[in-house]
This record gives structure tokens, C-alpha cells and sequence, in this order.
């Protein structure tokens, strides 16, 4: 198709979604602060406007191209618009800029400084601020600009909006249900928010000076970097043929106070190891399939809050963050003669969700501190340091020896490709074939050396994996083993990952870690031969009581929305036969009538005498929103509730308590 832009003819794809990507791809960039290509097109900040034909003024993302129209992307008139767009925009806008997470990186400030914007002629006004710090991501809505870019990541590509407009006009603002705090939401902590954000209305909890605190304080510091890392710092610092950049980093880490630092796609490779040993025993019993990989924790939150009937398919190996940290915790400290209380472990993740991971209970803090890449990237430049003149130095041993699968982690199919690489060296495979399915899920056959055929499925992005979750619970899909990475394109696109992080950096990202892969000298983790010497010296053999005892866990059901019950109608007194009644208020469940049955309870209870040691309370959300209304009774939910339902398992359940069977339905 051809099309005249500023009076020059141009060849653009007939496919063009809209004219802005068209332009974008023939090396004209307009601006926009509102536009995901991931996403629905939302058309809000007006700063894409082109003229079309000499007349009409429009956003060029909303306009479809069409052969033969003349466009022009800059003209005084369009000029002045989107300048004044920006100093609207600016008005409200928390200016002090030196303090913020985005400095530099801005996408206002860019357009800021690209259009002269000196003085603003409007006047300075503030509106409502809203700040939350209580998770590792950090919400400041005096940064907002009301792009709705997070809104729509959340939403459309993740599946969960944990965050949605609120209010009207001026008063406009992005926040979870209630003004709830974002860790109290059923955010899974992904990052993708944080990943799109062109402001810095979303950030990263910092955790540098943690650092440098365990440094001033004499602790063994020690490092570990994520195969992803790597592939963003050389796009960051200019390295993207610098085969030698993670040495470098290393290098640089030293020289700071870090005693020691390993790869975490050594960790790849014993994890790979353990559970491509975990999947064939499960395929030879035919149980817990299929069995989904667990190294990413945004996507494991999410299995634990929207589908716990599946935990138990879930890998119970560690990630390989976590099973680094245990290993180091428990068998190098020994090894190095240093206390573990007195070991500092800063892992190096291009991932928010990794933060909230090393806080899990599960894990007894054996990784202390996690650093996203963004943190790495701002002590790098701290440093003063040219770190493209800094001489490299490799990983530490006996954990900076990796595989081509174990650095393969970074980038989706990954895992899965490495899980295939040990299970042609334990039983041998006839043949492979892999299709795209859509954008984000590709389907993997294999054909076994004994004639059996297992179907892998690689997925990224959590809106596709509800989809193939859903499919399979329909029985419409038949897969044996799903890799899930929460973040499109893997790790790569993760939340802590420098920006821009879209999909076009993305795909350079992967193509870069790709070019690492390809130097490698090992291919398969069974060729590691300081992973094989671990399992020799601790770990015994993969599936052993001792790997178990290290480097397995297990997950529970995780409710979507941490909220505490309200007394409606408590006991004067604890009695230790009372049934207690919890009635979810919850919007769905409200809305089928769980308040009507809330005041028949209550009145039942204050006139009935068998139900006087009935303990009401109301309560948010049980999980079961499509079978409102929904009421527990002390733990069993009742589903699609009514007042007669409730009251026979009150009855029964008061029956069991109370151990009398004279307690019977002629008492109702």
C-alpha cells in the first residue's frame, strides 16, 4: 500500500494496524504517551494527531490506513496542540523530577525537553495524591498522567485488573478496588504495570542501600545474576556485541565489596535436571499431569489464587533463584568456613515478583536481598565506572559454570527446551515439532525413543495462560507439560527489566541472549559437571530425600483479596461449640443477594433457639464469584447459597460440634 506522507510517497503493509505503527516501522516515530501495541487501542493522550487530506485532524493510532492518503505528522498547527496537550498535562503533574524512578527515562520529560518547554503558560494545581508503599511495587498517582497503559496491561494481557480507573474528570485516578493497598489486591506482582508506565507512577521498591548497608557492615556478600540481566545490561550500556559483558559486571561487582558472584543459570541447569527427572516419573505413573514449571513466581501466585485445584501440577522444584540460595545457605557457607547468618545474598533478577518471592515464609530468607535490573543498571552509573572499559573476570565456581539450556531461561521456551535436552539424555528422542499456536503459546510434540508422545506447551503471558488453563480444565486441550512465564516474551519483558520495555526491545533482548547462548560450550545441564559433583556430594540423586529437603517446596491456596473479616453479629463470649457464618459482601455475591440472606441470618439467630451460638460475619471474597452467592460455614463454603441452604449446614455442622443428635431439623 502507498500513501503520501509529508509529501513524499511511502510503501507501507497492507496489514498496518493503524496509521502510527504503519509510520513507526518506516522510521517515523510519532509521539504518544497512551499507545501499547499489546493492547486495545485507547486513543486518550491525543499527542499521535496527524492531518489527513489537507482537512481533518486525528489520533493516527485510531486511523486506518488506506492507499493513496496523504498524511502530515507535523505541522504548526498539529505543533501547538500537542505542546499544549503537555503543558496540560505538566500542570498536574509532580515536576521534582531529580527524585524520580523515571528520570531519564521519561517519557513526559522527553517530550518535555524535545518541544522547549521552558515555562508553562497554565497554572501550576495539584490534585489528590495517593501513595502506596506497601509492596515491591510503589504506586504515586502525583505522577499519573492517566495514560492507561497500566490499566490495560493489567487487564487485557495479564487477565487480573487489580487496577482500574476511579472517579470523574479532575478527580480521575488509577487505583485498586476500595483505594485498597496494592499487596492486599490480587496483583500478582509481575510488574508489567511498572514495565509500561511512562512516568514513574509506578516504580520498584529500592533496595540498593541494603546493599551497600551489608557491605559497610562486614557481611560475605555475594551475587548472583539472571541469565536476563545480562541481555539488558549490554542493551543499557551499548554492549550488545560484547560477548564478554557479564563478565564485566562481575568485575564491577567486586570492586564494590561483593565477595563472590555465580550465575543463576547454573541454578538453571540443576533445576531443569531435578524436574525433568520429576516429569518422567510423573509420566510413568500418569499422575499430576500435566505438570506445569514453577520458576516464575507472578505466574505461581496466580496458579495459588485463581486455580488451587492445579498446585499440586505445579513443579515442587524451587526456582532457580531460590534453590541457589538454599544451596548456598546450607552446603558453600559450610565449605567456606563463613557462619550463613553472616552471608548476604543479593540476587540479581530482571523480575519485581523475585523481591516478593525471597519474602515467602516458605523460603526462610535463604536469599536476602533481590535486585531488579533497573537497581544494577542506577549502582553501575553511581560507580563512575566505564563498565565497557572494566577487564572481565568470570563467574565464581564450583555455580558459574552454566549450559546453553541453563542461560536459555531468560526468554520463553526456555525451560521447557531445557526439560526436552535431559529427557533425550535420560530415555532418547525420535523427533521434535514445534508450532506456533498465537501470539504467546507455542505447541511442542515430541516423540520419544520408546514410542511414546508427549505434547509440551510454551506460554507467556498470563491472559494466554488463563486460556490454556481453561482448555485444558474443559478437556479440550490434551498437553503433558506447560512452561508459564507470566511476562510476555519471558524474562526478558520482566517488571524490573530497564525502560523501554516493549516488544520490539524485547525481541532484542531475546535475539542478544540468543548470540550468548550460541558460545556456549555445553548444551545440555547432564553435561555440567559441577552440577553432577553437587548431587555426588549433598543432594544424592534427583527425586532423593536430601533434593527434597533442599531444593523442592509446596504451595497453598492463596486467597485473591487479603481482607478481614467484619463482625456483624459475634458471640458476647467464646463458646467452643459455636458455628461461624461468614457471608461474602463481595460485589458479585452482593449483587445475587448475599445481603438479603445476611439479614435473614440475623434474624434467625436472634430468634431461633437453636441458632444462638451462631457467630456472624461478613467477609469480601471467597474465591467462587461465578456460583454467587457464596456463604461459609465454618469452613465449608455454600455455593449459589439461599437462606435454607445455609441453615442445614449451620444445623449440621452444629450438630457435629455440639456431638447431640437431638439437635435435629424439626429444631429449624
Amino acid at each position: 500500500m502507498k500513501i503520501v506522507v509529508n509529501g513524499r510517497e511511502i510503501e507501507i503493509r497492507d496489514d498496518a494496524r493503524n496509521v502510527l505503527e504503519a509510520l513507526r516501522e518506516v522510521g517515523i516515530e510519532i509521539p504518544n504517551l497512551c499507545y501499547l501495541s499489546e493492547t486495545s487501542i485507547y486513543g486518550a493522550c491525543r499527542m499521535c494527531l496527524v492531518e489527513v487530506d489537507g482537512k481533518d485532524i486525528v489520533t493516527s493510532c485510531t486511523l486506518q490506513p488506506r492507499e493513496g492518503m496523504v498524511i502530515k505528522t507535523h505541522t504548526p498547527k498539529i505543533y501547538e496542540l500537542r505542546k499544549g496537550i503537555l503543558q496540560l498535562l505538566l500542570a498536574s503533574h509532580d515536576g521534582d523530577c531529580t527524585t524520580c524512578e523515571m528520570n531519564g527515562k521519561c517519557k513526559l520529560q522527553k517530550y518535555a525537553q524535545e518541544f522547549g518547554l521552558t515555562n508553562n503558560r497554565f497554572e501550576k494545581i495539584s490534585k489528590k495524591t495517593i501513595t502506596d508503599t506497601s509492596s515491591v511495587i510503589v504506586r504515586d498517582n502525583s505522577k499519573c498522567i492517566l495514560c492507561g497503559d497500566c490499566v490495560r496491561a493489567c487487564d487485557e494481557i495479564q487477565s487480573i485488573a487489580a487496577i482500574d480507573f476511579a472517579y470523574r474528570g479532575f478527580e480521575a485516578q488509577v487505583v485498586p478496588s476500595f483505594e485498597e493497598k496494592l499487596e492486599n489486591t490480587e496483583c500478582v506482582l509481575c510488574g508489567q504495570c511498572v514495565a509500561y508506565c511512562p512516568t514513574g507512577a509506578l516504580a520498584i521498591r529500592n533496595d540498593v542501600d541494603k546493599v551497600y548497608k551489608a557491605i559497610e557492615d562486614g557481611k560475605y556478600v555475594i551475587g548472583m545474576v539472571a541469565p536476563a540481566v545480562r541481555a539488558s545490561l549490554q542493551e543499557e550500556f551499548g554492549l550488545e556485541d560484547d560477548v564478554a559483558a557479564a563478565g564485566r559486571m562481575v568485575s564491577l561487582l567486586k570492586m564494590i565489596g561483593f565477595k563472590k558472584v555465580f550465575d543463576v543459570a547454573f541454578a538453571a541447569d540443576l533445576v531443569t535436571y531435578e524436574e525433568a527427572h520429576e516429569f518422567i516419573e510423573r509420566l510413568e505413573k500418569g499422575e499430576k499431569l500435566p505438570q506445569f514449571t514453577s520458576c516464575c513466581p507472578g505466574w505461581v501466585k496466580f496458579a495459588e489464587q485463581y486455580y488451587p485445584e492445579y498446585l499440586d501440577n505445579l513443579s515442587s522444584v524451587k526456582s532457580p533463584q531460590m534453590a541457589l540460595g538454599a544451596i548456598i545457605k546450607r552446603f558453600y557457607a559450610k565449605e567456606i568456613g563463613v557462619d550463613p547468618k553472616d552471608i548476604v545474598l543479593v540476587s540479581i533478577m530482571p523480575c519485581t515478583a523475585k523481591k516478593f518471592e525471597a519474602e515467602r515464609e516458605e523460603f526462610n530468607g535463604d536469599v536476602d536481598i533481590v535486585l531488579t535490573t533497573r537497581e544494577v543498571v542506577k549502582i553501575i552509573k553511581s560507580t563512575g565506572i566505564d563498565i565497557r572499559m572494566v577487564e572481565p573476570e568470570p563467574f565464581d565456581r564450583p555455580f558459574g559454570l552454566s549450559s546453553q539450556s541453563g542461560l536459555s531461561f531468560g526468554k520463553s521456551g526456555g525451560v521447557l527446551g531445557s526439560v526436552v535436552n535431559v529427557i533425550n539424555e535420560i530415555i532418547g528422542i525420535k523427533s521434535i515439532e514445534t508450532k506456533q499456536i498465537s501470539e504467546g503459546v507455542r505447541l511442542t510434540t515430541i516423540e520419544l525413543s520408546n514410542g511414546k508422545v508427549v505434547k509440551g506447551m510454551a506460554v507467556f503471558g498470563l491472559g494466554n495462560t488463563r486460556k490454556i488453563i481453561d482448555s485444558i480444565r474443559a478437556g479440550e486441550l490434551d498437553v503433558d507439560i506447560v512452561e508459564v512465564m507470566a511476562c510476555n516474551y519471558g524474562c526478558i519483558g520482566g517488571g524490573g527489566q530497564p525502560y523501554p520495555n516493549d516488544f520490539r526491545t524485547r525481541e532484542k533482548r531475546a535475539r542478544i541472549l540468543r548470540e550468548v547462548q550460541s558460545i556456549d560450550v555445553l548444551i545440555s545441564p547432564t553435561e555440567n559437571f559441577h552440577m553432577l559433583q553437587l548431587y555426588e556430594k549433598y543432594l544424592n540423586k534427583p527425586l532423593s530425600h536430601e533434593a527434597h529437603e533442599v531444593i523442592h517446596t509446596h504451595y497453598k491456596h492463596r486467597r485473591r483479596v487479603q481482607e478481614e473479616e467484619i463482625d456483624i453479629l459475634p458471640l458476647p463470649e467464646e463458646a467452643e461449640d459455636k458455628v461461624k457464618v461468614s457471608v461474602c459482601l463481595g460485589t458479585s455475591c452482593y449483587s445475587k443477594g448475599s445481603y438479603e440472606i445476611l439479614e435473614k441470618l440475623i434474624s434467625v439467630a436472634n430468634k431461633e433457639e437453636w441458632a444462638r451460638n451462631l457467630e456472624i460475619k461478613g467477609t469480601f471474597c471467597v474465591e467462587k464469584c461465578g456460583k454467587a452467592p457464596n456463604v461459609v460455614v465454618n469452613d465449608i463454603i455454600v455455593s449459589e447459597a439461599t437462606i435454607e441452604k445455609v441453615k442445614e449446614v449451620a444445623l449440621n455442622e452444629l450438630r457435629r460440634t455440639k456431638g447431640d443428635s437431638s439437635v435435629s431439623k424439626s429444631n429449624v
